[in-house]
């Protein structure tokens, strides 16, 4: 068909044209066809660029061929397909009617945004290009809408430019009735879904419920799994019962794991899982598989400065501290003993399963010092050794490197004493009684420094029966009486009514006596099996004036001979020696 040439629709300029324009009307007997009008037609011929359309009247409509095209480009349209158009021109003279297919679009494209921005429904577009400030991008919904770079996803887009030519649904969140143009949403469509979505996973689990997902992301404190909406967390202490340093030394990012939820908070969205709780806690019964004393070999997973952390299998660690590892001298580093990865014979010495703490032992494994050098002993047997502490109840004593032994206060002196520091000094070699063939329960020898004295304790009982007088040395007045000092390892006491013949308060025996003073006192009682001496001045006094009445009975004079002249002579003599 030959192609019509375009009329301008106008008035004719002369009345010959007039009249010719209205035989063409009338010949072609054309029916009255507005512009504007939309009309459905059939595509019934393609020439170039021009398509041929039957719009039911005498003539056909002729639409512009680049009108079909898809968003390829391609023809979306094939002979005999039904198009809706508008009549735009109508050429009475060369019989043809112009009409457009894209003004049909755009006029309902645009009542499609309108009615989807009311109802706030989604709406079907395409991607077009990116728009001209690169923000975003143009949208074909019929009109061109405009798409922010932050609404077009949840997540940030990594290649914008590969969303172009792509079909989604977006939601109409602002329209210009004005320019007939608005903004897109994608994200608020995806939004919704997701939260929909969330909701369905959370109605769904319950806590102990397995669940699988994919490894998303490793972080120092745990791996986030996916589970479809929501992200779930593994942290580190429940990837597994043995030590993770970091969870990239159990999962890799991708790998499908199954999970055991643990926790679900639905108001924050988060899911807490754990892989190790799908199988028993080892702790379980352990008293049982590992009893204090049990030996056996285990691995060394990690060197720390104050020990190595044994592994007895997975999830059970022990704690090998660096004062364990030898009975010598605290070694310079645990490294002289034990390599990671190492498998090493270690004891069992304590055992806490309330706090999963098992306390491992090397140097447990061979005879403790003490324990050869106490074969060697009897009880009895004096030593030398050398103060190393003093503490308030015992005494610390090295009898050798690496052994030590323990004298307790009430071991140091038959007698009260307030401080050890009394008999001796840090750093002083003393002599000690081995009092048992066995160690304490602190692997320490049991010494002895009073049962030293026993031999000059037995001398004194034997050398002074009661009523025997001895030079003394004052060591302490109270209220209850005086003690005395016979020798630095011997002790004695004076009651208050065996001070004086006079019944002298306390205030006056402080008075007369001094800490310090010598004198004589009678012996009144001895227990020597308490190793005790009870002792008398007032005795004392009487027995010397008794000696003195003795001596003067003897005197030249041989005619006192009456009692009376007896005590005349000892007053006499008394005044004299004053």
């Amino acid at each position: 068909m030959e192609e019509p040439k375009e009329v301008s629709n106008t008035n004719p300029e002369s009345e010959e044209e007039q009249e010719d324009f209205e035989q063409l009307m009338e010949s072609y007997s054309l029916k009255a066809a507005e512009t504007g009008t939309h009309i459905d037609g059939k595509i019934i011929d393609i020439i170039d660029n021009k398509v041929i359309v039957d719009i039911g009247q005498k003539t056909e409509g002729i639409l512009d061929k680049a009108e079909l095209n898809d968003w390829d480009g391609g023809v979306e349209y094939n002979l005999g397909d039904t198009i809706r158009v508008v009549c735009k021109n109508i050429n009475m003279r060369e019989g043809y009617i112009t009409v457009s297919k894209r003004q049909v679009d755009i006029e309902e494209g645009w009542d499609k945004v309108k009615r989807a921005y009311e109802k706030k429904t989604p709406l079907m577009g395409r991607i077009l290009e990116f728009s001209d400030d690169k923000r975003g991008f143009k949208v074909d919904m019929g009109v061109s809408m405009f798409l922010p770079l932050s609404q077009v996803d949840i997540k940030k887009v990594k290649n914008p430019k590969g969303l172009i030519g792509k079909k989604y649904s977006f939601k109409v969140s602002r329209i210009n009735s004005k320019e007939m143009t608005g903004v897109l949403s994608r994200r608020t469509i995806l939004e919704d879904e997701r939260k929909e979505k969330i909701n369905r996973l959370f109605d769904e689990l319950k806590v102990g419920d397995l669940v699988t997902g994919t490894v998303t992301t490793l972080t120092d404190y745990g791996a986030f799994i996916n589970l479809g909406p929501v992200d779930g967390l593994v942290h580190k202490d429940n990837i597994s019962y043995g030590r993770v340093n970091h969870p990239k030394e159990k999962l890799r990012k991708g790998d499908e794991i199954e999970a055991r939820v643990l926790d679900l908070d639905k108001g924050n969205t988060r899911i807490s899982l754990g892989i190790k709780q799908k199988s028993p806690d080892p702790w379980i019964n352990i008293e049982e598989k590992y009893p204090v004393g049990k030996r056996l070999v285990a691995k060394a997973t990690k060197i720390v400065d104050f020990g190595a952390f044994i592994e007895l299998e997975e999830g059970v660690e022990g704690l090998l501290h660096i004062s364990d590892l030898t009975w010598e001298s605290k070694p310079g580093s645990v490294e002289e003993y034990v390599a990671v990865g190492e498998k090493i014979w270690v004891q069992i010495i304590e055992l806490k399963p309330g706090d999963k703490k098992i306390k491992l032992g090397l140097k447990q494994l061979e005879m403790r010092p003490e324990e050869k050098y106490v074969e060697k002993l009897q009880s009895g047997d004096i030593l030398k050794g050398k103060v190393k502490k003093i503490l308030k109840s015992r005494v610390f004593v090295e009898l050798e490197k690496g052994v030590e032994g323990v004298i307790k206060i009430s071991d140091i002196s038959y007698f009260r004493i307030d401080s050890p520091e009394e008999f001796m000094r840090e750093g002083e070699t003393i002599d000690v009684m081995v009092l048992s063939d066995s160690l304490d329960s602190n692997y320490k020898v049991r010494l002895g420094l009073k049962q030293l004295s026993d031999d000059e304790w037995n001398r004194f009982f034997a050398q002074n029966k009661p009523r025997s007088v001895i030079p003394i040395k004052i060591k302490k007045i109270g209220d209850r009486g005086i003690t005395v000092e016979i020798s630095k390892n011997i002790e004695g006491f004076v009651r208050l009514n065996e001070v004086d013949e006079k019944k002298l308060s306390f205030e006056e025996i402080q008075a007369k006596f001094n800490e310090g003073d010598s004198m004589d006192a009678q012996v009144l009682m001895t227990d020597p099996e308490k190793k005790r001496i009870y002792l008398s001045f007032r005795a004392a006094e009487k027995a010397k004036e008794r000696e003195e009445i003795a001596k003067y009975s003897k005197s030249e004079n041989e005619s006192v001979t009456t009692i009376g002249d007896l005590f005349e002579s000892a007053i006499v003599g008394k005044e004299k020696n004053k």
